[in-house]
């Protein structure tokens, strides 16, 4: 072993070249390892495991070995593709440990855990669905791993503010995932069902709402939120201020930004979008606990009444649009209380254990 090129950069890289051997290397081979390992350690990913390494090298090899060598600028073309493929690792491998990647991993190990849900002293009987808790919201928090899993219980509403001040009403089944802290350049939230935000300004840190299937990014304005992964429609409504919404990644990412007015739908089938002007007064007064109706049929406003419940409720097939109503439906109290109000004076009376409407017996 008294001739050169008897070790090469895979040694180096992995350090199997004894103390004092290293001139056993050819010179491009080590020009070649001296390269990659400064590479590594430009993208920060000098803590690559040296059995990775070793991998990596086998696959360049690969593609490198037995190639023709007359021409120098193939040997340039191969040292390049090698320099590309350890920058795409280094990136991936950097990425791995941004907040973003911690929190839609933490959502992905966590979001639909039946386990996880509020406290029993917080829990109701199904027949007893209620409006925003007086409870403390500490009861709701659950807190792992730095994030805190603020989950909203069924037939509840309950509010919550945010380590930078931004506040967040939730809707019954909701939950939200967000730092204990926020870090980095952008605040991020990650949410699985219905929410308004107020969004506190913050020029310098954007903030985001990431959930299954869609991303909005805002400074500081206030905007409404559904999105469920079991729901094919998904959509956002900007109340003030400007959002940018957007789904899918890469070549197929879909992207939109919006004024105060208008309503974003993704049709996760179909795979579209689709933006419409609606009234915001509705959603401002939603996260307050009442709604304003001017001549509405019955059948609509129950519709209405279990969408803020988050329940269902059964109309067997009833013909409810000769009842016509206006005013302010406040949602104080629990469902029962609302729709035996709204059934106060009709041919019809709502059976709360069944969840239904039935005509009144005469």
């Amino acid at each position: 072993m008294d001739s050169k090129n008897n070790y090469n950069a895979e040694d180096f890289l992995s350090d199997r070249i004894p103390e004092g051997r290293e001139r056993l290397m050819s010179d491009s081979e080590r020009e070649l390892a001296g390269e990659i390992r400064q590479t590594l350690k430009r993208v920060g990913n000098e803590r690559m495991p040296l059995l990775e390494q070793a991998e990596l090298w086998e696959r360049i090899q690969e593609k490198t070995i037995n190639k023709p060598t007359s021409y120098p600028w193939r040997r340039y073309m191969q040292i390049a593709a090698m320099l590309l493929m350890v920058l795409g690792i280094g990136i991936w491998q950097f990425q791995k440990n941004t907040p973003t990647h911690k929190l839609l991993d933490f959502a992905a190990q966590n979001v639909g855990k039946k386990s996880m849900n509020v406290s029993s002293k917080t829990s109701k009987t199904n027949t007893d669905v209620t409006a925003p808790s007086n409870e403390s919201e500490e009861e709701n928090i659950i807190t792992t791993n730095d994030f805190n899993t603020f989950v909203v219980g069924n037939g509840k509403r309950s509010a919550i503010k945010l380590p930078d001040g931004t506040k967040v009403w939730l809707n019954s089944g909701s939950r939200l995932i967000y730092p204990v802290k926020f870090s980095g350049d952008i605040r991020e939230v990650y949410l699985e069902g219905e929410a308004y935000f107020d969004v506190t300004h913050d020029k310098e840190h954007p903030f985001n709402v990431r959930s299954s299937n869609m991303n909005i990014s805002v400074l500081g304005t206030e905007f409404y939120v559904s999105s469920s992964e079991g729901n094919d429609n998904n959509y956002a409504v900007l109340v003030q201020g400007s959002i940018v919404f957007s789904t899918g990644t890469w070549l197929n990412k879909k992207e939109h930004q919006l004024v105060p007015g208008q309503r974003i739908n993704y049709n996760l089938k179909e795979n579209t979008l689709a933006i419409a002007e609606v009234k915001t007064t509705e959603f401002r007064s939603w996260k307050e606990g009442y709604i304003d109706v001017n001549s509405e049929s019955l059948d609509a406003i129950i519709q209405r009444v279990a969408k803020y419940y988050n329940m269902e409720i059964s109309i067997q097939n009833l013909d409810l649009s000769d009842e016509k109503f206006s005013g302010r439906l406040d949602f104080q109290s629990s469902a029962d209380d609302v729709l035996n109000i709204l059934c106060a004076g009709t041919p019809y009376v709502y059976n709360g254990v069944e969840r239904r409407l039935e005509l009144r017996k005469r």
